[in-house]
């Protein structure tokens, strides 16, 4: 059986969902999202921010968080706004959670500091980076960090480039015996008694 404690009939009327959705706890927000295609292309994992949206209705402990559709848009202009007013510009790169170099600690301190990826990272300038211990060695240990990082995605797209070739190689050499082997039958009987004729 259904739980319908604390729902009104009402709410499901679509002249009624304005004042439905006033009662939800509704909140959009950025959150790291993997870009498959920046990831392939890069060899090294790339996020990029996507904005979602959570809803919860008073009271209870579970709700919904998603990434937003421009329905949710529309549904929460007023939430929606307010979440834009103060947003920041989304991340693109490499998270610092994501590299092997970093401990916790030294990731959420640099966060604090609105130091988020690698490439944010190496360009912290001289100023900033007198504020943080040892935030040289971090910078040039990320620096040669992305450096390998980029030389084994060139290793991979060449390595993928090779198989590519070999694959082709190997279909026309299979092609080449097929029509050769065809070349080489017997003639057909018909074509044998046309010859005796």
């Amino acid at each position: 059986m259904l739980d319908t404690a604390g729902l009104d009939p009402t709410d499901f009327d679509p002249r009624n969902q304005h004042s439905a959705d006033e009662k939800l706890l509704v909140k959009f927000f950025h959150s790291p999202r993997l870009d498959k295609a920046a990831t392939a292309e890069a060899g090294r994992n790339i996020f990029k921010d996507v904005e979602h949206i959570s809803i919860h209705s008073p009271g209870k402990k579970d709700g919904v968080a998603r990434p937003a559709t421009p329905r949710d848009k529309e549904r929460f202009p007023r939430h929606y706004q307010a979440f834009k007013n103060r947003m920041e510009m989304p991340e693109e790169g490499t998270l610092l959670s994501e590299v092997s170099f970093l401990t916790r600690r030294q990731v959420e301190e640099l966060a604090f500091f609105n130091v988020k990826t690698v490439e944010q990272l190496i360009s912290v300038s001289d100023t900033n980076a007198q504020k943080f211990m040892g935030i040289n060695a971090l910078k040039e240990t990320a620096k040669k960090w992305l450096e390998h990082s980029e030389k084994v995605s060139e290793v991979d797209k060449l390595a993928a480039q090779l198989n590519e070739r070999d694959e082709k190689i190997l279909a026309l050499e299979a092609k080449m015996e097929e029509l050769m082997a065809q070349s080489h039958k017997p003639a057909s009987r018909k074509k044998k008694q046309e010859v005796e004729d």
